[in-house]
């Protein structure tokens, strides 16, 4: 019986080991392909104003503003 137990903990540290580096990524697909897929899919890309204060990103000029203002009032 301890036998066993030892195996099977022998066996998941191989598997942890094994595995540790992850999935292996497939090769990126080139500029065509993913123009390809995006029409396909109906994806549409869309630019994104951020605004960085702070060493925050907020994307609403508001929240910005308002943490800016708390800032210089303390």
């Amino acid at each position: 019986m301890a036998d066993h137990a030892i195996t099977l903990a022998s066996k998941r540290s191989t598997d942890r080991w094994d595995n540790e580096g992850g999935q292996i990524r497939p090769e990126k697909p080139s500029g065509e392909e993913l123009q390809h897929q995006f029409r396909r899919y109906g994806i549409v890309a869309v630019q994104l104003t951020v605004f960085d204060w702070g060493g925050y990103r907020y994307t609403n000029a508001s929240d910005a503003i308002a943490a800016a203002k708390r800032a210089r009032a303390d």
